[in-house]
């Protein structure tokens, strides 16, 4: 238990839910990353590189963040060469041939193509945007942040956490008194 020091009311602040929640839609962005942290894969033999992206260009959407994983190491080749290869493609994009340490990569802007990736095999998780090319300023085709003017259809959410509506319920059984309903004393 940690003590506040004071009592906090909860009563007396706004809780409105602010936000757009919404994935980010396609189209080329600017972006920089502004966090970062080295954790290892789920079964512990690897090595993975967590980003927090931010877009700073096109205007209307910045300040959105956009999350992206790099498995450095894994013993699954294909899946090491894969993270190896986009990490290799955002070292290029801003512009650094050799890193250390991730902050090295902090608050480079680059350009980006975002699009819609697909949902988890089992279901579990919904599509959600990320990156599918970065664009090198040594080769000078560096597009301008613009959102796509088609969009793929968004599918509704699995769980927008609202309860289910209130069905009719019988009425509940009262328990004896002195007694908790499950049986126990």
């Amino acid at each position: 238990m940690a003590s506040l020091g004071k009592s906090f009311n909860a009563t007396e602040h706004d809780t409105e839910q602010r936000g757009d929640y919404t994935e980010l839609p396609n189209g080329v962005y600017k972006l920089e990353i502004e966090a970062s942290d080295i954790v290892p894969t789920k079964a512990g033999n690897g090595t993975i590189l967590k980003t927090t992206m931010s877009v700073v260009e096109p205007e209307e959407l910045k300040g959105r963040k956009l999350f992206e994983s790099f498995n450095l190491e894994n013993q699954n080749a294909q899946a090491q060469e894969i993270g190896q290869r986009a990490f290799a493609s955002l070292c290029r994009a801003v512009g650094i041939d050799s890193v250390e340490d991730s902050e090295q990569l902090h608050f480079i802007s680059f350009t980006a193509k975002i699009g819609l990736g697909k949902p988890s095999k089992d279901g579990q998780y919904p599509a959600r945007a990320e990156i599918k090319r970065y664009f090198f300023e040594d080769e000078g085709n560096l597009p301008e942040p613009a959102i796509d003017a088609n969009q793929p259809a968004r599918a509704a959410p699995a769980n927008d956490n609202r309860p289910a509506p209130a069905a009719a319920k019988p009425a509940a059984a009262t328990a004896p008194a002195g007694r908790r309903p499950w049986g126990a004393k």
